[in-house]
């Protein structure tokens, strides 16, 4: 099976989202986040991760006690939380 393409952007939001992780869970953290985006491409027929993938597989895989920060974190890389309100709720 062929890996899944990244676009430039996708990669590095995820990279944004990976350094603001604590280093000892960072790769983990990584691997989780890239694998998940990776496997909701593909369910949704796609073979290539956008940027909506990878902040949709971020929100899915912040666990809940820590999802009512994320509209901050959200507003603090750029994007408008209310965009993503189907996926916070």
């Amino acid at each position: 099976m062929e890996p899944m393409n990244w676009n430039d952007a996708a990669e590095d939001f995820l990279n944004l989202v990976v350094a603001q992780t604590p280093r000892p869970v960072r790769e983990t953290t990584e691997a989780e986040l890239r694998a998940l985006a990776e496997s909701m491409a593909e369910e949704d027929g796609k073979n290539r991760v956008g940027v909506e993938t990878v902040i949709a597989a971020w929100v899915r895989s912040t666990p809940e006690t820590l999802r009512a920060d994320l509209p901050r974190q959200m507003e603090r890389y750029g994007l408008d939380p209310e965009d993503y309100r189907s996926l916070l709720e």
